[in-house]
């Protein structure tokens, strides 16, 4: 099974952390939605569902991480405007 991180991205780009260190950031586009995985969550958020969504995933300055989650959208408009207000108003997109 392919990870998230494995798939190609839809769109790709970077961010400055602190204004300064520039960081990548991209875009994937997947068609599980992951669940919350949470019992007390109702079966509609707890279970992981088959959907077209988008994952947006970024990187930090020195940590040998995988790829961190910025969040999920349904659509690739939602994940641009999730991806800008999660990591600065600055994010230069390689269109």
């Amino acid at each position: 099974m392919v990870t998230v991180d494995e798939l190609p991205a839809v769109k790709q780009g970077q961010w400055f952390f602190g204004g300064v260190t520039v960081c990548p950031v991209r875009i994937v586009r997947h068609h599980i939605l992951q669940g919350t995985h949470d019992p007390e969550d109702p079966p509609e958020l707890a279970e992981d569902r088959r959907a077209e969504c988008y994952y947006v995933r970024y990187h930090l300055p020195r940590l040998d991480t995988p790829w961190l989650d910025g969040g999920m959208a349904l659509s690739l408009r939602e994940a641009v405007f999730l991806a800008e207000r999660k990591l600065g108003p600055v994010v230069n997109w390689n269109d």
